[in-house]
C-alpha cells in the first residue's frame, strides 16, 4: 500500500485569514494600550484568539499508510491503526444555517474515542471537488487492511 498524505485544500486562504486577524489584533493591542479603544479594537483582539485554532487546522495533515491513519497538527497528533478503527464517517457541521457548512472526516476507534482529520475536508466557503474521491480512497484502504467491509452507517 503506497502511503498518501492529505493537506487542507483551503490552506492558503486560512493562512491569509490568520495574517489579517494577527495584523488586526496587533493594531488593536496598540490602540487598547496607548489610545482610546473602540469596538473595532476589541473585535480585533477577540479575532486574535482564533489564530491558534485556525493555524492548527491549516497546518494539519493526514497520512494514510499500511499501518493506519495518522494525523499531525502543530498542537497534537492522533493515530488509528486499521485494526483499531470501528468507523470512518463524514461529519457535517453547519454554521447555524443549512447554507453554511463544513464536512470533516471523523475516525472512531473500537474503544469509543474518535478524532477528526484535518484533511481532506470541504465546506460551503471552499469546495474541495475531490473530497468524495479522497474519502472513498481512505475507506477502501481501511477495508483492504481489515479484510472486510465496515459496518453500515
Amino acid at each position: 500500500m503506497t502511503p498518501v498524505e492529505y493537506r487542507p485544500a483551503q490552506r492558503r486562504f486560512v493562512l491569509w485569514v490568520c495574517g489579517v486577524f494577527t495584523a488586526w489584533g496587533v493594531v488593536a493591542v496598540g490602540v487598547i494600550a496607548f489610545g482610546s479603544p473602540g469596538f473595532l479594537s476589541w473585535l480585533g483582539l477577540a479575532l486574535l484568539t482564533f489564530v491558534p485554532y485556525l493555524l492548527n487546522n491549516a497546518l494539519g495533515r493526514t497520512r494514510v499508510d499500511e499501518q493506519g491513519i495518522h494525523v499531525h497538527r502543530p498542537l497534537g497528533r492522533h493515530s488509528g491503526h486499521w485494526r483499531d478503527i470501528a468507523d470512518i464517517a463524514v461529519q457535517r457541521v453547519s454554521g447555524g444555517s443549512e447554507i453554511r457548512y463544513d464536512k470533516w472526516i471523523r475516525v472512531t476507534r473500537h474503544d469509543g474515542t474518535s478524532f477528526r482529520l484535518p484533511a481532506p475536508m470541504t465546506s460551503s466557503a471552499y469546495q474541495d471537488d475531490t473530497f468524495e474521491e479522497k474519502l472513498e480512497d481512505i475507506t477502501a484502504r481501511w477495508r483492504r487492511a481489515t479484510g472486510g467491509t465496515p459496518p453500515a452507517a
